[in-house]
């Protein structure tokens, strides 16, 4: 088994892993699609995974590498339900909606069904699935991503059930062809210059 090298995240990390994810993925294709803005991009992105990984964290999903942090991934396991959502962190979105975010998703809506779309057809079993994965541009190539994406992938062995992501990076695709996982499926969505991924990786 691979030493664990990654930590569960507590609520005492929710903005330092807001603020890492944000950087991450603040070129990433999709939210480059659904934030055009760039100055205000990453603004945006920290609101948003500011409640995303409360709720993630709360529901046991949030793990990190580096300290201070320097990658996050969010897990969701087999066993694991749908996130549960207090009331209480309903109230948290609202500053999302005095941004960019609630016009950049529905701009995105097609994007996102085809993400789930494919996450229901090749995934519908038991499984691993990597929701969100980031580490900050300044620490790649350090060990980061296997660290957050190794352990995980031999916990799914050890249970034989499969692992599955997605992603709209190209580049990416190699990344997880180099963990086991292969592309089941591709599709480019008309009229956004996207194309979704779906990464699917068997029981080895």
């Amino acid at each position: 088994m691979t030493k664990l090298e990654y930590r569960q995240l507590t609520l005492a990390d929710v903005e330092p892993a807001a603020q890492v994810i944000a950087q991450a993925f603040v070129d990433d294709p999709l939210t480059s699609f659904m934030l055009p803005f760039k100055a205000t991009r990453v603004k945006s992105l920290v609101r948003f995974f500011r409640v995303y990984g409360e709720i993630s964290i709360k529901n046991q999903r949030g793990f990190g590498v580096g300290e201070p942090l320097q990658g996050i991934a969010y897990w969701k396991f087999p066993n694991q339900d749908s996130m549960s959502i207090s009331v209480k962190s309903l109230g948290k979105f609202l500053p999302i909606l005095f941004t960019m975010y609630p016009i950049g998703y529905f701009r995105a809506k097609k994007i996102l069904e085809r993400i789930d779309t494919f996450h229901t057809k090749h995934a519908n079993e038991p499984h691993f699935y990597l929701d969100n994965l980031g580490v900050l541009t300044s620490a790649r190539g350090k060990g980061f991503s296997s660290k957050l994406i190794r352990p995980f992938l031999e916990m799914a062995d050890t249970q034989k059930v499969i692992a599955y992501t997605d992603t709209v990076t190209e580049s990416n695709v190699r990344l997880y062809e180099h963990f086991g996982f292969e592309c089941v499926e591709k599709s480019r969505v008309a009229n956004t210059g996207i194309t979704v991924y779906a990464l699917r990786r068997q029981v080895q």
